[in-house]
């Protein structure tokens, strides 16, 4: 492509100062070369050489339509000259550009040529007049095209099409739309056009009628029209647009067809499908077929009445509303095994129909009746039934069957019914009713199934396996379990075997029981090895009994099998006459049948005693007579002499423990004194300490009066204002003490009304600083009324003290049900039976950093000056201890000059 347009470098550097881009197309190719201020407007930074659509890419979706063909119009006619404008997308700030441009043949090529700029002219969407644009398109178009413009409707645009169906000329132009078509007055037209300008919403109709002087001939036409909102770069409706299409060709063959339609009435009325016609809104029986008035039970006598006359049984049985919405919607209703209860010869009867109810509409359009196609279904819908219902049982049998059951169909084996076992045991998620098992379950390849039922199916023969394992994928895992099968052939009418019936019972638990069973006995055997454990029997028949060979070392015994008489003489006297009684509760009828007893025994050869714990257990016959006390017995006499240490310890122990007791109540007895002496300094504080600092007050005053000259006005003012922090001080420090008097009443306290009382104490400091407090309805919780008092007191004095002098105070109080976990983070012991709740003080003051959040609860412990806030320091100590009497927590959230808010935790009751 040339690049001669160009070359003038003077031309380009005004260009780029003016901000104004330049660009150059080649019809042929449809390239555009643009330089870098077209490139920076175009959203192409950094292309030089693009498809002339690119510069399209971030059109405005409003302008998108437009634009597009404007371009391509011009690009398509490839002479003469253009000039449009368009929005950018809001990726681009919704920048407007101008575009222009014009055609030239440059030796036998033809390139186009021009420039862009970016505008802020407010008239930017005005109609813009050029030969290619918008009113060219839509003078061209085959439609009718109009746009009109402001609520007065003036007709800015209005192409050939649309002034043939008003029967005007251009003139009509520029002037309203109610003056330039008077024919509209008092049609439905100018109201809707005002209702799209108001609501923004798209009018869209088809087939409507219209008065108008079509082509200068004034009649009732039909047209498919549109009336769609323009919007403005404010997104303000400024005019709307109106596509319209005449359409009464279209109608008046409607009607045609359905006057051809109700000349086949005649043959309806002989068709075997039920059939009728209801006219009017009443639904008055026009015509009917002899089929419907079968099902309807009633003669031709009927024709001319009202359905609901005609009818009267089915008022309260949903048909009449069901034709009286066809009529007045024109919606077609479908009806498919519709029940029914109609009058037949006197009697009422149970029927189920298949119908259909249609509007049915006159030459114009309207609905005047409506159609009714019906077919009797009775007899069929009741042989369905019986055969559902007869499925349904065998089924529910089979699914219920505790055996996994299922039916393979053919040589493939296709899985035809499985119950609800056979699905647990496959463990498939997707249903696999119709699949090849093979398919369904690859992993049966090469397994003995497949060929049992393939010998099935060939022979007719009945198959059983018992304890046998098959492999099965279940749930992605393969399983290796174990199944009684059975497998069963199935007949058809024919004789013919078509299936086999599959019936499994898992026994793998059997089988892991019975594998357990014996590798337990093999486990018994070895851990009373491991145990050094014993074993004996005694069989009371015989009075024999038989030992392990560690029992028989331990008796001195040389056989395995001694008289129940010579093992009580190796027993230490001392226990022989127990255990002989023991044996004898153990073998006794109706005896628990336990044998479990420490006893000392005597080698008989060396001498050494053992201390030994033997439990059996008696077995008896179905007489009732016992035939066997057998069981274990273990050396203990080890653990007897630990245990005898141990005894010993405890003792000490135990005695130590009584010391500590006595030194406890001594320490008790201490505490009770400090109490009664942090009593006695309560009583001095509040009087004794109390009357010297009224009497420095009173001096000072009496100096001050005296210092007429106010020379010692400022050492006087120090001595009051220490006075005064000294009486804080002892008030504070009186309150800290009382709050320890364990000795505290609850009752059931309103919180709401305690704010309110406080509120109403800080109602000219509230008024001298406009501070703002609000609270919600508080819980009732069980409480010491004037604590609470207390609590809620300090905590909205400090947040009314602590706002810097230039700031509204803002508080607010509020109650919320605690959750676990808030319970559980702040309460160690919280009382899980009773509910807790979350009071939250919220101000917007100076805020605390988060290093101090822990020390603000500690007495005298201050963060600020006194000049600069007055206070004693222990006010959120004394808050503190109230929380901590009700068994609760307090805690802060704060952020340094964003306010704080503290967080009270307490309970609804109090522990009893």
């Amino acid at each position: 492509m040339s690049s001669s347009y160009f070359s003038d470098s003077a031309i380009k550097m005004a260009l780029k100062a003016s901000g104004i881009g330049a660009w150059q197309l080649s019809v042929s190719s449809g390239m555009m070369q643009i330089d870098a201020v077209s490139a920076s407007l175009f959203g192409l930074q950094g292309e030089s050489e693009v498809h002339y659509t690119d510069i399209l890419r971030y059109t405005h979706p409003r302008d998108a339509d437009e634009t597009l063909a404007t371009w391509e119009s011009f690009i398509t006619a490839a002479t003469g000259d253009i000039a449009f404008k368009y929005r950018l997308s809001q990726q681009l700030d919704g920048k407007r550009l101008l575009v222009r441009g014009k055609f030239f043949n440059e030796e036998g090529a033809i390139i186009a040529s021009g420039t862009v700029q970016q505008i802020r002219n407010s008239n930017f969407f005005e109609p813009q007049v050029g030969q290619y644009d918008l009113r060219s398109i839509i003078a061209e178009a085959p439609l009718a095209v109009g746009l009109y413009v402001g609520r007065e409707l003036i007709i800015g645009i209005a192409n050939d099409v649309m002034l043939s169906y008003w029967g005007k000329d251009r003139s009509v132009i520029g002037t309203r739309l109610e003056n330039a078509v008077p024919e509209l007055e008092g049609q439905p037209f100018l109201q809707i056009l005002d209702n799209v300008f108001t609501t923004g919403v798209i009018y869209q109709v088809f087939e409507a009628p219209a008065r108008l002087a079509l082509n200068g001939v004034l009649d009732v036409y039909y047209f498919d029209f549109t009336y769609k909102p323009m919007y403005d770069e404010k997104g303000e409706i400024y005019a709307i647009l109106n596509t319209a299409v005449n359409v009464t060709d279209r109608v008046i063959a409607k009607r045609k067809r359905q006057e051809s339609e109700l000349k086949i009435r005649a043959i309806v009325e002989q068709s075997p499908v039920a059939i009728a016609f209801l006219s009017g809104k009443d639904m008055v029986i026009e015509v009917g077929n002899e089929r419907i008035f079968e099902l309807w039970g009633k003669g031709t006598a009927i024709t001319g009445m009202p359905i609901a006359e005609a009818l009267p049984e089915v008022k309260d049985q949903g048909f009449i509303d069901l034709l009286e919405n066809v009529y007045t919607t024109g919606e077609t209703f479908y009806g498919y095994d519709y029940p029914a209860k109609l009058m037949h010869s006197g009697e009422l009867k149970d029927f189920y129909f298949d119908f259909t109810y249609s509007a049915l509409r006159d030459e114009e359009g309207n609905i005047n009746g409506v159609l009714i196609l019906a077919t009797d279904v009775t007899q069929r819908l009741k042989n369905v039934r019986k055969l559902q219902e007869s499925e349904s049982q065998i089924r529910a049998i089979v699914n219920s069957a505790p055996a996994a059951m299922a039916v393979f169909r053919g040589k493939d084996l296709i899985i035809d019914v499985t119950n609800k076992a056979f699905q647990e045991i496959v463990g498939r998620k997707e249903d696999i009713t119709g699949m090849p098992l093979l398919e369904a379950m690859p992993e049966m390849a090469g397994q003995k199934s497949i060929d049992l039922m393939h010998h099935v199916l060939e022979t007719g023969e009945k198959v059983h396996n018992y304890a046998r394992q098959v492999d099965i994928v279940k749930h992605g895992v393969m399983t290796h379990n174990y199944y009684n099968v059975s497998y069963t052939p199935l007949f058809d009418a024919d004789g013919k075997v078509t299936a086999v019936l599959d019936v499994a019972i898992d026994v793998t638990e059997s089988m892991k029981v019975r594998q357990a069973i014996e590798e337990a006995e093999a486990s018994l055997r070895g851990a009373i090895e491991l145990a050094e454990l014993g074993t004996w029997s005694f069989y009371p028949e015989s009075s024999m009994v038989t030992y392990s060979e560690r029992m028989l070392q331990w008796f001195g015994f040389d056989g395995k099998t001694v008289t129940l008489d010579q093992v009580l003489q190796v027993i230490h006297a001392k226990d022989r006459d127990r255990i002989a009684a023991a044996v004898e509760k153990a073998i006794r009828p109706g005896s628990d049948r336990h044998y479990d007893e420490q006893y000392t025994v005597v080698n008989r050869i060396t001498g050494r005693e053992r201390i030994l714990h033997a439990q059996g257990r008696a077995f008896f016959n179905e007489e009732g007579t016992p035939y066997l006390l057998t069981g274990t017995a273990q050396d203990i006499t080890a653990q007897k002499k630990l245990q005898l240490e141990l005894e010993n310890q405890v003792k000490e122990r135990t005695e130590e423990l009584q010391r500590a007791n006595v030194e406890l109540e001594e320490a008790n007895r201490q505490l009770i004194h400090s109490n009664e002496e942090l009593a006695q300094y309560a009583y001095v504080a509040s009087h004794d300490l109390q009357e010297p600092l009224r009497k420095i007050s009173i001096f000072s005053n009496l100096l001050r009066e005296k210092d007429t000259e106010g020379r010692h006005k400022s050492v006087i003012d120090k001595i009051l204002k220490s006075s005064e922090r000294m009486s804080l001080l002892i008030k504070d420090l009186l309150e800290f003490s009382r709050l320890l008097n364990p000795d505290i009443r609850f009752v059931t306290v309103n919180l709401t009304e305690i704010v309110k009382a406080v509120i109403n104490d800080f109602e000219l400091l509230i008024e001298e600083k406009s501070a703002k407090v609000s609270y919600e309805n508080l819980a009732e919780i069980e409480a010491v009324p004037l604590q609470m008092n207390q609590l809620f007191y300090n905590l909205i004095s400090n947040a009314l003290k602590f706002v810097p002098k230039e700031r509204q105070p803002q508080i607010t109080i509020s109650c919320d049900i605690a959750d676990k976990e808030t319970i559980n983070t702040h309460i160690a012991h919280a009382d899980i039976y009773t509910a807790y709740y979350v009071f939250t003080i919220k101000d917007n003051g100076i805020g605390i950093s988060p290093q101090y959040v822990k020390q603000v609860f500690e007495v005298f412990k201050r963060l600020h000056g006194r000049e600069e806030y007055s206070g004693s320091g222990i006010g959120l100590a004394i808050c503190r201890r109230i929380v901590n009497n009700h068994n609760g927590a307090i805690f802060i959230k704060s952020e340094p000059d964003a306010g704080t808010s503290f967080h009270i935790l307490l309970p609804e009751k109090q522990k009893q």
